[in-house]
C-alpha cells in the first residue's frame, strides 16, 4: 500500500517546463482590471526566471512562516506556511495548528513570521518579527490530519508595508486544472531534510481532479472528496523534489489584474511526490467560511479581489 503523509514541510524543486515562465512583470505592473484593494503584489528582481529556486528577498509579501516554540526540547522549530489575507487574518492548513499526533496548539505555542526571507536573521525574541495569534480557528468539519484541512489565525493588527501585504482571493469557484501556479516556502532541501534557511519558490501545474481522485481513493486508500470537492491537485513535472510548506500559498497570476491570487493551500501527498500529484485545500471552496470568520472576528476587515466587470 502506498504511504500517504501529511505535508508539514515539502522540498521545493526546479521545474523545467517552458509553460511556467515567471515574468519580472508578474505582480508588479497594473493589469487591465483593478482590484478593490491592494493585493497580490510581488517584489521581483529585474529578470525572468524559468523554474526558479531561491526567492528574491521579500519577493512574496503575502508569505507567512509558522514556527512552534520549544518543541521536543528544541527552540523555535519551523513548522508550516501560511498566507496573509487581511490586516488580521492568516490562512493556513488545519493540521498546521495541531501537533503531529493531532493535539491542537494553544495560541502561545505558535509564532508567525511576516516579511521574512532568511530564517537565520530572525530575532525570535522580537514580537514584531515573531507574532502570536489572538485566536486559532479550524474549519468546523476539520478532522485530523487532512479532512477539510484549513484554518485561520486571527492576528493582532498587521501594518501593510512593501514587504508585508495580502494575497488576492478568488471571486468565484476556480478551476486550477492546467493553470500555471507558484508555491513558496522554507521546505526541506531533500526528503529527509534539512530545511531551507531562505525562502524558496517553484512552479506547479493544476492537475486533473479525476486522475487525482482515482489515485488517492483507489491506490493510496486516502480520502479525496469527489461529490463536493474541497480539494485540488497540483503536480511538478521533471523533478524529484516536489514538496512545499503545508498551509502556505499556492498562487495564480490573474491575467486580468496581473496580481497573485491565493487558490490553494498544500495539505498532503504521497511519499514519492515526484511521481504523483499533491493534494491541496481549494481556497475558492472555503471562501464563504473564510468570509464568515472575518465577519465574526473583525468585520471591519475585508479581503481583496478583482473588481467585477
Amino acid at each position: 500500500m502506498w504511504r500517504v503523509t501529511v505535508l508539514v514541510v515539502f522540498a521545493l524543486g526546479l521545474v523545467q517546463s517552458q509553460n511556467l515562465i515567471d515574468s519580472s512583470e508578474h505582480g508588479v505592473t497594473p493589469g487591465k482590471i483593478k482590484t478593490n484593494c491592494t493585493c497580490g503584489l510581488s517584489n521581483k528582481s529585474p529578470k525572468r526566471v524559468i523554474g526558479g529556486d531561491e526567492s528574491g528577498v521579500n519577493e512574496w509579501p503575502m508569505m507567512v512562516g509558522i514556527i512552534v516554540f520549544e518543541i521536543y526540547n528544541m527552540k523555535n522549530v519551523f513548522y508550516c506556511g501560511g498566507t496573509l489575507i487581511t490586516h488580521r487574518h492568516v490562512v493556513t492548513a488545519g493540521h498546521c495548528i495541531h501537533d503531529d499526533v493531532g493535539r491542537p496548539f494553544t495560541e502561545d505555542r505558535l509564532g508567525f513570521l511576516l516579511g521574512a526571507h532568511d530564517l537565520r536573521k530572525i530575532n525570535y525574541d522580537d514580537p514584531l518579527e515573531v507574532r502570536k495569534a489572538e485566536k486559532l480557528i479550524k474549519h468546523p468539519k476539520y478532522i485530523w490530519p487532512a479532512t477539510y484541512d484549513l484554518a485561520i489565525a486571527v492576528m493582532p493588527m498587521i501594518t501593510f508595508t512593501p514587504i508585508i501585504g495580502p494575497a488576492c482571493l478568488p471571486t468565484q469557484r476556480f478551476n486550477i486544472e492546467n493553470k500555471p501556479l507558484k508555491v513558496a516556502g522554507w521546505g526541506f532541501i531533500t526528503p529527509d531534510g534539512p530545511g531551507s534557511d531562505v525562502l524558496k519558490k517553484t512552479n506547479l501545474v493544476g492537475h486533473s481532479h479525476g486522475n487525482c481522485a482515482q489515485f488517492y481513493n483507489k491506490v493510496a486508500n486516502a480520502v479525496f472528496e469527489t461529490k463536493n470537492p474541497y480539494q485540488v491537485c497540483t503536480s511538478q513535472p521533471d523533478t524529484s523534489q516536489c514538496r512545499g510548506d503545508s498551509g502556505g500559498p499556492i498562487l495564480w497570476v490573474d491575467p486580468d489584474t496581473n496580481r497573485y491570487t491565493l487558490v490553494a493551500a498544500p495539505s498532503y501527498g504521497a511519499k514519492e511526490c515526484h511521481k504523483y500529484p499533491q493534494v491541496n485545500s481549494d481556497i475558492s471552496y472555503f471562501e464563504p467560511w473564510i468570509q464568515q470568520i472575518i465577519s465574526e472576528t473583525y468585520p471591519e476587515e475585508k479581503t481583496c479581489a478583482k473588481v467585477s466587470s
